[in-house]
Formats: structure tokens, sequence, C-alpha cells
């Protein structure tokens, strides 16, 4: 297996997670899908959920001390940001021989095979994914961030693990969920990358990551089986700000909050199936959000 995927699950993020997994599974030949459970409760739903092609993980794995105790020093959100790195690390190491190994965030969906990114950089040793901001939030940019950190792309290669190893570096420093001295969370190291490592690139494959903080300079085409964006097929779109509130609301916090039919049905019907098939084996687990900071500022839709 040349690529292996990975993300993170804190318990209000098991839902959509095992939508992230079902979407591979569904758009994919063959994956592996590490999964980092940064809480107790995200642990146990998922392990209950006969996920063939996931490996679970816990923080303790990864076989740092200092790392675990940013679990009390940071909110749950910044602790997930913080391991990201480590976890890439953690697969690199785990899985050989390896080629690539992808980290998305959970909130990502696939709709087609990524397997073109992968061809089209062959030269590159890490993949950073750019957000290109729609006009109306161009002035985002300076606060969080040229790249979004969750899709990102490591070869399993020495000049991509210096990278890596610095990225870890400066999350253990300081990662946190506000803007701050040029730095907000993981995600505005990145763009020192190309400047700092050899190999670093952009992602230049169409239909990748396109998230709410762009979304609305694209016209999304359902056509022979496969949706679009604009002319290309839509490798995977991240619903950035998609809260769920309970089995029949959810919440839009972020970028456009626009809903597309053509998007946001077939996630929310896959979304569905994860509730019932979740309350089949843990009728016990609660992933639904009640608490965020951006809330007061959501458009809510029943489902």
């Amino acid at each position: 297996m040349n690529n292996v995927f990975c993300t993170i699950l804190s318990k209000l993020r098991v839902y959509q997670g095992l939508v992230l997994y079902r979407s591979l599974d569904y758009n994919t030949d063959e994956f592996k899908l590490y999964i980092l459970c940064a809480d107790e409760e995200s642990y146990s739903a998922c392990s209950k959920m006969n996920l063939t092609k996931a490996v679970l993980v816990r923080a303790e794995y990864l076989g740092n001390e200092q790392l675990l105790f940013k679990r009390f020093e940071r909110e749950l959100n910044e602790f997930c940001w913080t391991l990201k790195p480590f976890l890439i690390e953690y697969v690199m190491n785990q899985c050989q021989p390896i080629e690539y190994v992808t980290y998305v965030d959970s909130d990502i969906c696939f709709f087609n095979n990524p397997k073109r990114i992968y061809r089209e950089h062959m030269g590159q040793d890490v993949l950073l994914s750019e957000h290109d901001y729609s006009l109306n939030y161009r002035g985002v940019e300076q606060s969080c961030g040229k790249y979004n950190s969750g899709f990102i792309v490591f070869k399993n290669a020495e000049n991509a693990r210096y990278a890596l190893k610095w990225w870890q570096d400066r999350c253990m420093e300081w990662c946190f969920d506000r803007v701050e001295e040029g730095k907000f969370g993981d995600q505005k190291y990145l763009e020192f990358m190309p400047g700092f490592f050899r190999n670093v690139g952009s992602i230049i494959t169409p239909g990748v990551n396109i998230g709410p903080w762009n979304d609305t300079k694209y016209h999304f085409l359902y056509q022979d089986g496969k949706i679009f964006a604009n002319k290309d097929k839509l490798i995977c779109y991240h619903f950035s700000g998609f809260r769920v509130i309970n089995k029949n609301k959810i919440a839009l916090v972020g970028g456009s909050r626009k809903i597309h039919n053509i998007l946001h049905l077939p996630y929310i019907d896959v979304l569905k199936n994860v509730f019932h098939d979740i309350e089949k084996v843990a009728p016990e687990f609660n992933g639904f959000v009640s608490h965020d900071k951006l809330l007061p500022m959501a458009i809510y839709h029943e489902i």
C-alpha cells in the first residue's frame, strides 16, 4: 500500500469521522485509515463499529510524555491540532514500506478517488493545500494562513521528515485557537515550509479540499455518477464549520454557510446512517455539539 490516510477524532467529530471513513471506502480501491482518538468516548465508540480498514490509535501510543501534558494546557481542539504532526510520524513508522502519509481532517468527505494527486506530484516531498479564498474572505488569509492544514501529504523521505520534525517543534511551543504574533493554531507555520525545506509545494490537482472559504467560486454538477466542481471532478470537499447539533439539526458556522444540495444532501444521508449504526452498538454515545463559540453566528438547518 503506497498511501495511508490518518485523521484525529474527539467525541464531537466521531459522526463526521465515520462519514470520512465510508467515503474513502466507497471511492478508493484500497485504503487504510489511522484514527487517533483524542478522548475515551471517541475510542470506545469507534472500537465498536467494525472498522476493518481502520487502525485506532490513542495519544499514549505516540510515546511522547511531553506531548501528553499538552492535554491539560490546551483546549481539546488545540490539543488535537498539536497531535497532528506527531500522528503523521507515527503512521510513517508503523507502515513500512509506505510512500505517502496523507492527513485529512475528520470533516472532509471524498467524492472521487484521490490517486491522481500523487501521480501529479511525484517530485514533491510535502504537499500543501492552498485555501485559495473567495474574494469575500481574502482578508482571512492574513490571520488564518495561506494553507489549510486539513489536507496535507508527507512523503516517506528524509527531507519530509525534517519538515515534519520542525512542525512538531513549533506546535509543541505554541498551538492555540487564536491569532497571536503571526501564528494561528498549527496552520500558519505551514507558510514557512516552502522556504525552509526542499520539494515542498502546493497541490495543483483541481477539486482537492474545496471548502466554505472558497466554494462560491465553483458550480457543482452531478454527471455520469460523479460530482464535478466546475469542469473537474471533485476529489474531496471540506465540510469545515459543519456542526452536528442533534439527529435532526445541523449548523453551519463558518465561511459561506451555504447548503449545496449536490454535496450536503448525500453527506447528510450517510451521516444519518452513521447515527443509526452507532446507536445499535453504542446507544450511550453522544457526539452532538452543544457548546461552540461560533454557534451564535450559525445558520441552522433541519435534516
